[in-house]
């Protein structure tokens, strides 16, 4: 019997799909990329789909979907199982919106020494009198040291030295003699350098004869479409298959982020000779097809830490790949720690993402950990969540009235993580919420307070942040401090010892630095001992890719930097707990902070 035939609209694409199956797995098959925060396990209602006929309802989605909605048909895709022939129609909010990636970072000089050389030969030609053979006349004419050949560079060269006449190029790989090419092509010599996060994947053009960055692109990451966070990774990857499915959709995201490098620059892809990747430890083992399972459970080891130099099987050319710090320290923050290299300065680096990496050091001592917080900040488990794309709401202003502001001024349709730390800040600040987070009425906005099974404040006519939003905030700004306040202590400093906090990431580079010490998502400096440094995963990439220096540098960072484990720390939990409070129940933390809400706010004014 054939399988059912799954029409969605309005695209029209058209996919057979095996019975039994959900309505959410068949998008991913499609190509349809829905939003599906949970991956799948129906926790989240973002998967909002039409689907005529069905009238089985999940307690799931009764508990997401209004009445009015399970009136017209919607469903939730995860939830809907697959018997026959189905029409389904995605309203555009459950589509994944193109998101604003950050693409640059904080530049860092460095001498050029990438791992490929190329280097021109005008060889003499065999006689009966110089009967060496092809590999030997190469090796003898060239100050280089060649201490292995390829396979493929063997059977490729006696074709191209008679048809150039013995003028060619060699392509040498830290020894090794990778390629050979007709006449002069040194100055073609190009490598991408890869950020593979858990949202976006991010590559870049390199010259490897002038460092110059020649083209940058940026594309979601596809896995989002089998889930938000690598939790969710994880679970799904479990069987071969669901790995295989994980690993293949982000190579031909790579595949196809190396064409439209190529078409900007307007180069040959066959000039590309090296890679390098930088990513968290769950992206790393997923990219490489490595099983994750292992990360899910303690003791969350991964399966390799040290760096790899491997033949990408994208397209068969040489591939580095960072070295990770522990299961949840990645090599994106070994890149980080690349392009901003610590000194004798006492810093402390944060990168929000989908998880937080905190460090904190000097050159002579770095301590690291990770805490799972970015989601909320993402859009998940917010009711009106979204992630950083044209309509979300990226900063909210209370004064008389409520202003928001949305990225690229499109009519809002949801909160961006910066909109809901500037919101929560805003609503703190104005006594619309209090220390506990608790919702309030009495104020000049009580109008907007709105009770439908939970409290919640409406930003726009449409658009509110409920009581739940704000538990969601407490715990993730709670884990993230817990989170510094643990790697103080361990290094055995104050706050006031502090010579800079550094904010690495995308979120890092848009948060709105009062508004995150407003709710005690960082702790209390002054302005000019806080600094953005955007991008420095994708920088920390480019660098490894220029220079075997900074290679050497990011093995010495995986083996120097100490991991700190928060789980087996007997006092993380009663920081989580003091954290959940706005700012913290200790306000002496934040000075400025308190000092502003005894002004604004009722219940601060003691």
């Amino acid at each position: 019997m054939a399988d059912p035939f799954i029409t969605f609209q309005p695209s029209g694409k058209r996919i057979f799909f095996r019975k039994g199956s959900t309505v959410l797995e068949a998008a991913q098959a499609a190509g349809i990329q829905l939003r599906a925060v949970c991956g799948g396990k129906g926790l989240c209602g973002k998967c909002k789909v039409k689907v005529a006929g069905y009238k089985k309802y999940t307690e799931e989605e009764k508990e997401f979907l209004t009445q009015d909605e399970l009136t017209q048909g919607f469903r939730l895709a995860c939830q809907v199982i697959i018997n026959n022939d189905l029409t389904v129609y995605i309203p555009e909010a459950s589509v994944l919106k193109k998101q604003r990636i950050l693409i640059e970072g904080i530049t860092r000089k460095i001498t050029l020494e990438p791992n490929v050389k190329k280097v021109f030969l005008k060889l003499p030609e065999p006689t009966l009198e110089d009967n060496r053979t092809d590999i030997v006349r190469i090796r003898e004419s060239i100050e280089y040291p060649i201490t292995t050949v390829s396979m493929e560079a063997v059977k490729e060269i006696p074709f191209v030295l008679r048809d150039s006449d013995f003028e060619v190029t060699l392509v040498l790989l830290a020894g090794e003699l990778l390629e050979c090419e007709k006449g002069d092509t040194t100055q073609k010599c190009y490598g991408v350098a890869f950020d593979i996060g858990t949202t976006t994947v991010v590559g870049y053009l390199l010259d490897l004869t002038t460092g110059e960055q020649l083209a940058v692109c940026a594309r979601m990451n596809p896995q989002i479409s089998f889930g938000d966070d690598v939790i969710s990774r994880i679970n799904y990857g479990q069987t071969k298959e669901t790995l295989e499915r994980l690993t293949t959709s982000l190579k031909v995201c790579l595949l196809e982020i190396i064409d439209e490098l190529s078409d900007t620059a307007d180069i040959e892809k066959d000039y590309i000779y090296e890679l390098s990747i930088a990513g968290n430890t769950c992206m790393h083992h997923l990219f490489l097809g490595i099983s994750p399972k292992s990360l899910a459970v303690s003791p969350y080891i991964p399966v390799v830490k040290e760096a790899l130099s491997v033949r990408s099987t994208l397209y068969g050319k040489p591939m580095y790949v960072l070295p990770l710090i522990a299961g949840f320290v990645g090599a994106d923050t070994v890149a980080d720690l690349v392009a901003y290299p610590l000194d004798d300065k006492l810093r402390l680096l944060i990168d929000i993402g989908t998880n937080c990496e905190v460090v904190l050091g000097t050159r002579e001592r770095i301590l690291a950990c990770s805490t799972a917080a970015g989601p909320a900040f993402e859009g998940a488990h917010i009711k009106y969540g979204m992630r950083a794309a044209p309509g979300a709401i990226e900063s909210v202003t209370i004064t008389d009235d409520i202003t928001v502001q949305t990225i690229d001024d499109e009519p809002p349709e949801g909160i961006a993580g910066s909109g809901l730390i500037s919101c929560t800040a805003e609503m703190l600040k104005w006594g619309i919420i209090d220390s506990s987070g608790r919702l309030q009425t009495e104020h000049i906005f009580q109008s907007r307070v709105k009770s439908t099974g939970s409290p919640e404040f409406m930003l726009t006519d449409t658009i509110s942040l409920t009581q739940k939003d704000l538990r969601e905030v407490q715990l993730a700004k709670g884990a993230i401090f817990a989170a510094q306040q643990i790697l103080l202590k361990t290094y055995g400093v104050e706050i006031t010892d502090l010579d800079e906090i550094v904010l690495a990431g995308a979120f890092g580079n848009y948060i709105p630095v009062e508004s995150a010490k407003m709710i005690g998502l960082i702790f209390d400096l002054p302005a000019d001992k806080i600094k953005s440094i955007g991008n420095a995963a994708g920088v920390g990439a480019k660098l490894c890719l220029l220079s075997r220096k900074e290679r050497e540098r990011a093995q010495i960072l995986s083996e120097h930097v100490e991991y700190i484990e928060l789980s087996t720390r007997k006092d993380f939990q009663q920081e989580f707990m003091d954290a959940m409070f706005f700012p913290h129940s200790n306000l002496e933390l934040f000075p400025s902070v308190k000092k502003t809400l005894e002004k604004t706010s009722p219940y601060f004014d003691i």
